[in-house]
């Protein structure tokens, strides 16, 4: 016998996962329920932190090695598009070189994510200037 309220927890679920889905289409929510980047990193080589508008933060943490992009992670206190956003950017810089990465921007990302809502590709620019500003960090430890 089911327990009624594992039943409706379940349900409740289930459609908070179909708004998901159709909000951000299958790939993106996915990337949302297991971003493959979301770690502080520790001993990073720069570290780029942006706070947006809408008070989310996301750093970007980076390990450079022949002065390219060897290894990316990120943290986030942000909602689900933030989480993407910082994924992908993460993906997207990860064996460039300073120069390839620091042209990621956040029409990239939505590129890369193929759905987010037009309200929520905010989040896209701000992981971008989070990954700026983490190359930024670097080259000026550079010199």
């Amino acid at each position: 016998m089911t327990d009624p309220f594992n039943s409706l927890l379940s349900t409740i679920q289930q459609k908070c996962d179909d708004t998901a889905v159709d909000m951000f289409g299958k790939e993106t929510t996915s990337r949302w329920k297991n971003p493959s980047f979301a770690a502080i990193m520790e001993n990073p080589d720069s570290v780029g932190d942006m706070k947006g508008t809408c008070g989310d933060c996301i750093k970007i943490f980076l390990k450079f090695d022949n002065n390219k992009i060897y290894k990316a992670s990120f943290f986030t206190d942000g909602c689900g598009a933030s989480i993407v956003s910082a994924d992908a950017a993460c993906e997207l810089s990860c064996g460039k070189t300073i120069d390839e990465a620091s042209e990621i921007d956040g029409e990239d990302i939505v590129q890369l994510l193929g759905k987010i809502p037009e309200d929520k590709k905010h989040c896209a620019h701000l992981a971008s200037s989070a990954l700026q500003e983490a190359l930024g960090s670097w080259l000026k430890k550079q010199g």
